[in-house]
């Protein structure tokens, strides 16, 4: 055993630029396919961890008013709790009412996301593991705040802080509980829970006032069909009579917690994640593993032919049939524990990257132990299909058609074209989506984003009042171009509120739902957005507060008014004419189409303060900040990064298609690039007599690569329906996008070709190389 063992390593050195291409091919899409599997299955278990989470179902709520619907995550305030308390089959109810980000220890403040105020019952609904205090009880007790275990070391250095003060607003709380972080694949991201006050009555406004997320928790054995019918029920009986004859129309929905994160996003939604792009990382990976298996195979197919000969001796002297399979099998026990050896050096190796990049870790064997002996199969199996062809195939053989050199030719051209094809797919795919993202990242979206400095203003009204001093100040700086405040979501990009509009339309009154951004008079020049008609605000002119709006054309055109200036909307009961009309800018993502807004000139109760500057030295603004916030943290943002966020998901896939390109081009040479070299030394003498016959290089070329020719273009030009109706697929997602053109398959079938190319001029330059007399004479 030990002699047949030594035999297989001096094998795979012998052959030793075969066995690393296969090695590394095959480990590298193995790495990878182990990190897109964990990718994929976190995926698809995002909410598991709650104990109850088959019986956990989110709200929404869809208004439709004057031809307008918008689907919200968020519900109005008395939704959960009437469903809960009034109809059958609800065990309990969560409302996790929005709250703002700065939180104050002592006198040192503090910017934190996921803070909530919240009912007690969430915590019967929601799985949460306490190390200090907590219980149902502990959020029934007024002013009382829960945190999550890296909350309370950011506050207090420490988790053992029961009883100690936090304030949120103008109200101070107790902690009454420590709860382990939620873990990372939580669609809801929650670190403080704040006790709320029960309402002792919900009049019609409360219903709209959305702003909190309503999740039920059903009875046990309750279906979805019997809570819709609930949710109907209540509509009917308790909102309906409040708003009849308003020309408002709501519907109320429910969604299971587990496709909340990969399903579409509503307003005020919280992270998602893209089932397609999921899908779309699968797919790749699979097909980046098929071709390294073939690839795989297909070496040792090449390396097996080689040995032919020697096989030939060893039955001619003495070696009997099941001699030669037992060698093969230690062979391919040896290269698949090199294979397995390898991948776990990259797995390991990549970890890092993988949790930097996600932020999931691959190295639990919960997530990936179905791949495991999943690989380990892969791998013998592939290496019985390869490395015991010479084993197999050739001890069933007669040596007189061995030595013929005679093997299965067409079998490894069948590979290697399959090869090209997922390759052409992958590739093609990877040309679009860069394509994509340039025309996302180039393409004018209306307005200006360089040189933005953002400013996060807090919401109180003390801090309110000192607003527009500061953006004085801040605009009596030299190197301050401009200055601006706006309330929430008026930045494009942002979440935005919409709200209810009456227009008049050929002498009726109509109800519509629109975009509404609060601004002040510099918005439009800051961001470079521009006039088409009309005017912009006027700080002198104090109507512009109260009678006075600017909208868009995308308003404009939906409304078919032709001159839209003087024309009359109503907000809250007052008149406003329309005094200015702005050109079309994408206020969303180009998933997204531009959608109707309408601007107030309401520059008090900011949230933000834009700053166009070309400081790159912030000090100075910094030190204005200190004297009118001195409480309050300084954390500018830049305008630019903020809307190259909007698309991390599709540059992030992007990146790991570019490296999926390159493997699979990279695995389409080696395979190609073996299986000449085999080509090329079989028919050398072949090519020696040509030489000798007078025939040029070209002439050489076409005789030994006439038939991998058209092995490569007939894969290719399979692969093209399949590669067209993927990357359609995906850029569907885009409501602006690039037209696919003929150009991406062309260039994509002209790098393969042109690889190959490369490839197999290596090999004619050696076979120009020999001299033919030399040869001949062997």
């Amino acid at each position: 055993m030990l002699q047949q063992i030594r035999y297989s390593l001096r094998m795979l050195f012998k052959y030793r630029m075969y066995t690393a291409f296969a090695l590394i091919g095959l480990s590298i899409a193995m790495a990878s396919a182990w990190f897109i599997g964990d990718y994929v299955h976190t995926f698809y278990q995002y909410d598991a961890f709650h104990s109850k989470q088959d019986r956990i179902y989110r709200l929404s709520m869809e208004i439709t008013a004057g031809g307008s619907t918008d689907h919200y995550a968020s519900t109005g305030k008395p939704l959960g709790a009437l469903l809960s308390e009034n109809y059958t089959g609800i065990e309990s109810y969560a409302s996790l009412a929005f709250q703002e980000d700065m939180v104050r220890v002592e006198e040192e403040v503090f910017k934190a996301s996921g803070l909530f105020k919240a009912n007690p019952a969430a915590l019967a609904v929601f799985s949460f593991d306490f190390i200090k205090g907590g219980g149902e009880a502990s959020l029934a007790e007024p002013n009382s705040v829960l945190l999550s275990k890296s909350l309370a070391r950011k506050f207090y250095g420490d988790i053992d802080v029961l009883g100690k003060a936090l304030s949120l607003g103008d109200k101070t709380y107790a902690v009454r509980g420590v709860f382990q972080d939620w873990p990372a694949h939580s669609h809801l991201e929650v670190n403080a829970l704040f006790s709320k006050e029960p309402a002792a009555e919900y009049d019609a406004q409360s219903w709209f006032d959305i702003e909190q997320y309503t999740y039920v928790l059903l009875d046990q054995g309750r279906s979805p069909d019997d809570l819709n019918d609930q949710l109907d029920a209540l509509l009917r009986q308790e909102l309906m009579p409040m708003i009849e004859g308003a020309g408002v129309e709501v519907q109320f929905r429910s969604q299971a917690l587990r496709k909340v994160y990969a399903s579409p996003g509503l307003v005020d939604d919280v992270k998602k994640g893209n089932v397609i792009y999921a899908k779309a990382l699968a797919i790749a990976g699979i097909l980046i593993l098929l071709i390294a298996a073939l690839n795989f195979i297909n070496l040792m197919l090449t390396r097996s032919a080689q040995r032919s000969k020697e096989i030939t001796l060893k039955k001619i002297f003495g070696m009997n049939a099941q001699q030669l399979r037992r060698q093969s099998i230690i062979e391919t026990l040896l290269m698949s524990f090199l294979v397995l050896f390898f991948t776990s050096l990259l797995i390991l190796f990549g970890e890092g990257f993988y949790l930097d990049f996600t932020g999931f870790s691959s190295l639990g064997a919960e997530a990936n132990w179905v791949l495991l002996p999943g690989f380990v199969l892969l791998v013998f199996v592939l290496g019985l299909l390869g490395t015991s062809y010479s084993g197999v195939y050739y001890s069933l053989s007669d040596n007189s058609r061995m030595l013929k050199g005679l093997g299965f030719t067409w079998f490894k051209k069948l590979l290697l074209g399959t090869q090209y094809g997922l390759a052409a797919i992958i590739l093609i795919f990877a040309l679009t989506m860069e394509r994509q993202l340039n025309y996302v990242h180039n393409k004018d979206l209306g307005f200006a984003k360089e040189g933005i400095l953002l400013v996060d203003l807090p919401e109180d009204n003390p801090s309110n009042e000192r607003s527009l001093p500061f953006r004085e100040q801040i605009k009596a700086m030299a190197s301050v171009q401009s200055a601006s405040l706006v309330g929430g979501g008026a930045l494009p990009g942002e979440e935005n509120g919409k709200d209810l509009f009456e227009v008049k339309l050929e002498g009726s009154t109509a109800e519509k739902i629109y975009n509404i951004y609060r601004i002040d008079e510099a918005y439009f020049e800051l961001l470079d957005i521009k006039l088409s008609k009309g005017r912009n605000f006027t700080a002198d002119k104090s109507s512009d507060r109260t009678s006075a709006v600017i909208i868009n054309e995308a308003l404009a055109n939906s409304l078919n008014w032709q001159e839209p200036i003087g024309q009359i909307i109503n907000y809250g009961g007052e008149e406003r004419e329309v005094v200015g009309l702005v050109k079309n800018f994408h206020n969303k993502s180009l998933h997204n189409i531009i959608e109707p807004i309408v601007f107030l000139y309401e520059p008090q109760g900011a949230r933000k303060l834009l700053i166009k500057t070309s400081l790159s030295n912030l000090g100075a603004i910094q030190s204005s900040w200190a004297q009118f916030y001195p409480t309050l943290p300084f954390s500018p943002s830049y305008f630019d990064e903020f809307i190259a966020a909007m698309y991390t998901q599709e540059a992030q896939l992007m990146r790991v298609f570019r490296f999926f390109a390159f493997i699979a081009l990279l695995l389409c040479s080696t395979g190609l690039f073996a299986l000449f070299s085999l080509h090329v030394l079989q028919r050398t003498k072949e090519m020696s007599i040509r030489k000798v016959l007078g025939a040029k290089a070209g002439q050489l070329l076409q005789a030994i690569t006439k038939s991998y020719t058209w092995v490569a273009l007939i894969s290719i030009f399979l692969a093209l329906p399949l590669a067209w109706f993927a990357v359609r697929k995906w850029l569907t997602e885009f409501s602006y996008r690039v037209p696919l053109g003929w150009d991406i398959f062309l260039l994509a079938g002209v790098l393969l070709l042109l690889i190959s190319f490369l490839v197999i001029a290596y090999h004619i330059a050696k076979v120009l190389k020999v001299d033919p007399a030399v040869e001949l004479k062997r």
